[in-house]
């Protein structure tokens, strides 16, 4: 869903995610809650290293804005947060037609836009048609509709081609008020368009103050339709590393990390009034290669040995994941086989190609496709050395780590990597770089990470089709066969054919290696014990509580202050957990959020 892990990968899709039913106290400013500018009551502070690029969902990829537009907008169906199936949202009420073809939408005919105007069927085809159909995270779930007809302004008759239960349990594609985007050209809204302040939503919040790479401020909705939450404001606060994030948490500045560094996730659970929690995702951290086709990217910029996949499956020997997870992620991930998280457990299998620790075996590997060690100690073969730039996001102190341990490791097969670490917003130029149109990527490798939808695969299975190239897609890869079993795994109903069909899509892109996938990786959050004084997942207990503040508000207003409780001036009282790639990203993320996949067709059928 989102990248940030990405969210940017990215989320990217990961896109990106949490939802938390917290039970909280206000910071003090004055008194015993801590009070917005301007006198606006009680404020909710979220601290991040990495806030959204862009508030735009139609180029949006990240996790962090996953976050906001959670808050801001509302889907035609919401999901529960507890069970991940159909609740209200735009929509009060749905049928779905006897050959299950037809969804209708019934609108509650009372809601408002925040800032007073109706929300009318209208709204709800236009996000559709064009949100759904050019948003880069969002094109693709509406690839199933062939028609939407608006009867009257609380109708809306959504026709599909075949039984679709995106419509009703996936049509992840957030409703925007017609009146006000609708006047902007598509054109515009593909490119650098910034969206006018306040946003108008209909959500509990909405963002009335946007600060690039500083502050977003959400306050309440005025015309929100249900009850309004303990905080007149809330606040994500950026504070452009990790190790700031949570010293800011050490100091009460703010309340709640939504993403806790591995490194210091023992420390902070150790730490009086801070505690911390570990949830089950379906996200990951990959070593991404650049294999973009000339035919589809003729300006790509990167070394073209990197594309040898057996330059690629030597890396993957001479990797000891094992030695990753121990150091790097401090034990708290675990060593992943593939691009199917073991999340997915009605989908998971273990591949039978895992590329255990063996540089002897890369070594010889590399021997035998003719690759010889220069006097540098790199391997080259006609005029072609393995030598690689290696980019990871500054904002992410783990991957950084987990990059120079796979400098050392592969220096001792002749492939040298050059680590190079760059910003978030770096790492996203180079990966979405364009030329004349067409996808320029420039870059040879990098370290993000994905995060999936919670109820189904499809998302991250899609991100390696052809399709996604110039969409969610970070290592350019394009596999015919590939494309052909993610469209059949489609429309398989029974869920162990189906499984055999994805894991044919996983041992291809094991053989291939578009991504080595380095860790599965949980969600780690910290929090003030002084200032929250229970927490518990909104979200099923066996999934944990990642993706639950892009399904749904309810952890934020669930949020209850704790009376006699107070803190130091100036600090914060937050109680949410954000989305990841990744990004969802999504997330991601990045785990920070990005992507969504153009042309996905979920495999799941409409319920009689």
């Amino acid at each position: 869903m989102s990248k940030g892990i990405k969210v940017a990968v990215t989320v990217v899709v990961a896109l990106a995610s949490f939802a938390l039913a917290l039970v909280a106290l206000p910071a003090a400013a004055q008194d015993s809650t801590s009070a917005a500018p301007g006198g606006a009551g009680n404020v909710l502070r979220i601290g991040w290293a990495q806030d959204p690029n862009t508030l735009n969902p139609f180029v949006g990829q990240d996790e962090e804005a996953y976050t906001v537009w959670a808050l801001n907008w509302d889907l035609p169906i919401n999901f529960s947060p507890k069970t991940l199936g159909p609740a209200p949202g735009i929509a009060e009420s749905w049928e779905v037609s006897e050959d299950r073809k037809t969804v209708t939408l019934t609108l509650d005919p009372g809601m408002k836009w925040s800032d007073g105007k109706p929300i009318t069927s209208r709204d709800v085809k236009w996000s559709l048609e064009q949100l759904g159909g050019h948003g880069i995270l969002f094109a693709g779930y509406t690839s199933g509709i062939t028609r939407i007809e608006t009867p009257d302004p609380e109708t809306v008759v959504i026709h599909t081609k075949r039984p679709d239960a995106r419509i009703v349990g996936g049509l992840f594609v957030y409703v925007l008020p017609e009146h006000v985007w609708g006047k902007v050209p598509l054109s515009r809204l593909k490119g650098q368009y910034q969206p006018k302040l306040p946003l108008v939503g209909s959500g509990p919040y909405v963002v009335t103050e946007y600060e690039r790479r500083k502050i977003i401020t959400m306050e309440r909705n005025p015309n929100w339709r249900g009850e309004p939450g303990p905080y007149d404001q809330v606040q994500f606060i950026r504070y452009g590393n990790q190790d700031a994030v949570e010293r800011a948490l050490d100091l009460g500045e703010i309340d709640l990390v939504r993403e806790v560094e591995s490194s210091s996730f023992a420390r902070l659970g150790e730490q009086e009034d801070v505690s911390t929690r570990r949830s089950a995702t379906p996200a990951y951290t990959q070593l991404a290669f650049n294999l973009c086709p000339e035919r589809l990217c003729p300006d790509a910029e990167f070394n073209p040995a990197v594309q040898d996949r057996t330059v690629r499956q030597a890396i993957a020997y001479a990797v000891d994941r094992e030695k990753l997870n121990e150091i790097a992620t401090r034990g708290t991930s675990f060593v992943a086989n593939g691009i199917l998280p073991s999340y997915y457990k009605a989908f998971y299998e273990t591949p039978e190609q895992t590329y255990p620790f063996d540089p002897d075996l890369a070594n010889q590997m590399l021997d035998e496709a003719g690759w010889t060690l220069n006097d540098d100690g790199v391997r080259e073969k006609d005029g072609e050395t393995l030598s690689f730039d290696l980019y990871v996001r500054s904002e992410s102190p783990s991957t950084v780590q987990m990059a120079k341990l796979i400098a050392e490791m592969t220096r001792e097969i002749g492939v040298e990597f050059n680590v190079q670490v760059v910003s978030t917003d770096k790492l996203y130029d180079l990966t979405v770089r364009y030329q004349d149109g067409k996808p320029a990527p420039a870059f040879d490798t990098f370290i993000w990470g994905w995060g999936g939808d919670p109820y189904d695969p499809s998302f991250l299975l899609s991100i390696l089709t052809t399709g996604e190239i110039g969409g969610s897609s970070d290592a350019f890869y394009s596999n015919a066969e590939y494309d052909r079993l993610y469209r059949e795994q489609t429309g398989i109903f029974d869920t162990e054919e189906r499984k055999a069909v994805i894991q044919r899509m996983v041992e291809i892109t094991q053989r291939d290696l578009p991504y080595l996938v380095l860790t599965e990786d949980p969600q780690l959050q910290a929090y003030r014990t002084d200032e929250i004084e229970t927490i518990e997942p909104i979200c099923p207990e066996e999934t944990g509580d990642l993706f639950c503040d892009q399904v749904s508000y309810d952890g934020v207003l669930a949020l209850r202050p704790v009376a006699g409780a107070s803190s130091e001036t100036g600090g914060g009282n937050a109680g949410l957990a954000g989305l990841i790639g990744l990004v969802v990203g999504f997330i991601g993320g990045v785990i920070v959020t990005r992507m969504r996949s153009q042309g996905r067709d979920e495999p799941l059928e409409l319920s009689e």
